[in-house]
């Protein structure tokens, strides 16, 4: 019956970050360093303020735009924090970052036209340009360059069919921040080539050294990008599925047009808990977002030290991506054995595009004593490693 099945579906590979976790749960004392997502629940008063909402009837649709309130108080904090300042229409909220990111590629694509991809990039970029009738077409980058995308790779990447390019500052799988200039030179590409970006901004209060900036700001791109974020990463509030993006207003219309008919409007509770998080101390959240900074340096400290293993400094998000090329040439089997004999969850590199192969990625989203003893594990399966591949 597979032939009932569309042939777009049909030949998307499943999510290798979800099929790892499925293995995983066939063992007794796993660790997962494998999902991208905070061990911090939720604050509690962010909690109790979107349950009270809820009591007090904030249970119905909202406007597709989004809960008035939250829409408001989002153009405050990006103002305050981005020095952006966006008119009502160039916002919307959406069901989290995803449905932003959807939302925007089915607005700008056209069957057959081509989205640039930066890699190694989150998987969900190629499959959400496919289901949007695009093609994605790849810009590699290389471990000697700390994974910042050469600018002239992205030009010679471009043909008559380019319509956009997606970039992720800072970037899951690599944790690579990208500097200004080179942020400079690609928006002096999108213009010279009239290609629309979209600028995926979800870890961006997760930068660990320099300033975080957006493309969005150079000249001549608040007319063709998209700044796609989400409450997930900074708050601790990825099961309240709230994401929002930003553009020029004609963009942001249409992007508005295809969300309504996807989801009608984001889930109206997870908007309040949003804006409770909007209001709420931020101190919480900087003390969150400086120990996944402590955590990545104590596992930085601890790979480097490993034999075999080469690994950069973190630099934003929660990611570390070693290289492993000098102990295997097959990452997946490395995680694959890992797991099997450490019980320790790691993502390995291919998932994330070719430039990632010879890699894996590994979430700093356990605490420090748990994040050790997974270190140890993958120390002590590495120093037997070659022996049991043999």
């Amino acid at each position: 019956m597979k032939d009932k099945i569309s042939t777009t579906v049909r030949e998307i590979v499943p999510s290798v970050i979800r099929e790892m976790s499925l293995r995983a749960m066939a063992y007794d004392s796993v660790i997962s360093l494998g999902i991208g997502e905070p061990d911090f629940d939720t604050p509690a008063e962010i909690c109790r303020e979107a349950l009270q909402d809820a009591l007090a009837g904030h249970t119905h649709y909202t406007p597709s735009r989004g809960d008035e309130e939250l829409v408001e108080a989002l153009l405050e904090y990006i103002k305050k924090n981005r020095k952006i300042e966006l008119s009502h229409a160039q916002l919307t909220v959406t069901h989290g970052g995803m449905g932003g990111l959807i939302a925007g590629l089915r607005a700008i694509l056209d069957p057959g036209e081509e989205v640039i991809l930066i890699e190694p990039h989150f998987p969900s970029y190629r499959a959400q340009v496919i289901f949007a009738g695009g093609t994605p077409v790849l810009a590699a980058t290389s471990f000697q360059d700390r994974f910042v995308v050469r600018p002239e790779r992205v030009a010679r990447a471009i043909s008559p069919r380019t319509k956009a390019i997606i970039i992720n500052s800072p970037n899951n799988p690599t944790g690579c921040v990208i500097p200004g200039d080179v942020l400079d030179e690609l928006a002096r590409i999108a213009v010279q080539n009239d290609l629309m970006v979209i600028s995926d901004e979800v870890y961006d209060r997760l930068i660990f050294e320099g300033p975080g900036e957006s493309i969005f700001t150079r000249p001549g791109m608040a007319e063709r990008t998209m700044v796609v974020n989400s409450f997930s990463k900074a708050f601790a509030m990825t099961g309240w599925r709230i994401g929002y993006c930003y553009g020029p207003e004609w963009l942001i219309n249409e992007v508005m047009k295809v969300a309504t008919y996807f989801t009608s409007c984001p889930s109206n509770v997870g908007q309040r808990a949003a804006l409770a998080a909007l209001r709420t101390d931020r101190e919480q959240f900087e003390r969150m977002a400086q120990e996944f900074k402590d955590r990545c340096t104590f596992a930085y400290d601890r790979l480097r030290e490993m034999p075999g293993v080469k690994v950069h400094p973190p630099s934003g998000s929660f990611y570390l991506f070693p290289n492993l090329e000098k102990v295997t040439d097959d990452t997946t089997q490395f995680a694959l054995g890992l797991l099997d004999r450490e019980q320790i969850v790691v993502i390995p590199g291919d998932a994330f595009g070719p430039s990632g192969k010879p890699c894996i990625r590994i979430s700093c989203t356990v605490e420090r004593d748990l994040l050790g003893k997974a270190l140890d594990r993958i120390e002590r399966f590495l120093d037997s490693y070659g022996e049991r591949s043999s």
